[in-house]
Parts: structure tokens; C-alpha cells; sequence
């Protein structure tokens, strides 16, 4: 495994994974080599379990073909080229562009979720709408507009659910502080391991569905 050290004017020595090969390390323009490497011992077992989960989830993202199949709930139903006109013949960023707006189509499926999930919590909102973003799944304003991601609908359902409740318990507290867990607790008990799965599918934010 490669550790890029950055030495910058700071107080606090910083350790992130950026992928299963490579960490970054920064410290104080004044931390030793010595100070560097002792504390990189200290953190080895931390580094070879966040390398191995890297790779899990690498490993994990190459079962998915985003640019030709089409998946709904976490399962492939279908090839782009059966649902697509013309699909085989358009230029990659045009195919992307045409996934996209595929998907776009079918963002009903999240809005009956939403509706559901809504009725049986008792927590509202008064618009809903699709976004696409590359770093998250949902959120929700103060003016009580829950948007959600529409690559949402490539997720298992009941990863799309905890995301919901995630929003719609920003209905009552718009914060992450404990009262909002304590919220999302109440309706997803499993919250937790929710979140973890959730982690693994966070290629499919950044991917736009590229090949």
C-alpha cells in the first residue's frame, strides 16, 4: 500500500483511505519521519482493514454492467438496447445521457414509496422531487422539499427505504444530532447496518452510469 504524506500548517495529524492502494497521511510541516512512521505502525491494522473493505466494495461494484443493463431494486430486469431505441447506436456520453433520463421516467416508483412510507410514519412533506447528484442520495429542505437521487432506484428496496426515512425524519429534526437517530431509530431498528449497505453502493453515485 502507497502513503502520500502531505506535511501542511496544521495541528493535528489527518490518516484517510483514498482506495485499497493508496492512503494519505497529513501532518504538521514539523512531524519527524520518525514521529511519521511510528504513527503509521500504530495504525497499521487499521489501514489493512480499511484496504480490505476497499476492495470488497471495488470487487462488489464490477458485478454491475451500469452502461448496458438495466436494474430496478437491485436486480437486473432488462438491456438498455431492448428498452432504448436506437440504444447500440448512440456515442457514450449520449447513452449516458439516455440512461439518465430512463431512469428519470420511472421516478414514480420512489414517489409511491415515499407516499407509503409517509402514510404509515405520519412524517410529511410537501413536494417531492428527483435530483442527481453525485455525492447524495436525498435531502430535505426547510421548505419541505424532499429530493431524492434517482439512481435510488438501483438500490435493493430496503436500502431505498431507509434513505426515505432518513429524509423524511429530517421533517422533525433537521440535523444529525442524536434526537435524529434516535427518530430514524424508531422506524428503521436496523438503521445501522442499513447504513453500512448503503456504503457499498456509493460507486453508483459517482459512476453517472459510465462503462
Amino acid at each position: 500500500m502507497k502513503i502520500e504524506v502531505i506535511r501542511q500548517r496544521r495541528k493535528t495529524v489527518c490518516l484517510k483511505m483514498i482506495n485499497a492502494d493508496l492512503a494519505e497521511l497529513r501532518v504538521p510541516k514539523t512531524y519527524s519521519d520518525k514521529k511519521i512512521q511510528e504513527f503509521l505502525d500504530e495504525k497499521r491494522k487499521w489501514l489493512e482493514s480499511k484496504s480490505k473493505v476497499f476492495k470488497e466494495n471495488e470487487d462488489f461494484s464490477h458485478k454491475f454492467d451500469l452502461g448496458n443493463s438495466v436494474y430496478l431494486f437491485g436486480k437486473e430486469v432488462d438491456k438498455f438496447n431492448r428498452v432504448i431505441i436506437g440504444f447500440d447506436d448512440l456515442s457514450k456520453k449520449a447513452k449516458r445521457v439516455a440512461i439518465r433520463k430512463y431512469y428519470e421516467a420511472q421516478f414514480s416508483m420512489l414517489e409511491e414509496i415515499a407516499k407509503d412510507l409517509s402514510s404509515r410514519t405520519g412524517l410529511t412533506y410537501d413536494k417531492i422531487r428527483p435530483i442527481n447528484s453525485i455525492r447524495v442520495w436525498g435531502n430535505y429542505s426547510s421548505a419541505r422539499v424532499m429530493k431524492l437521487n434517482w439512481k435510488l432506484l438501483l438500490l435493493p428496496k430496503n436500502l431505498v427505504e431507509y434513505v426515505v426515512c432518513h429524509e423524511l425524519c429530517h421533517s422533525k429534526h433537521m440535523n444529525h444530532k442524536p434526537q435524529f437517530w434516535n427518530a430514524v431509530g424508531k422506524i428503521c431498528p436496523n438503521y445501522k447496518f442499513l447504513r453500512n449497505e448503503l456504503k457499498k453502493y456509493g460507486f453508483l453515485l459517482k459512476s453517472d452510469t459510465e462503462d
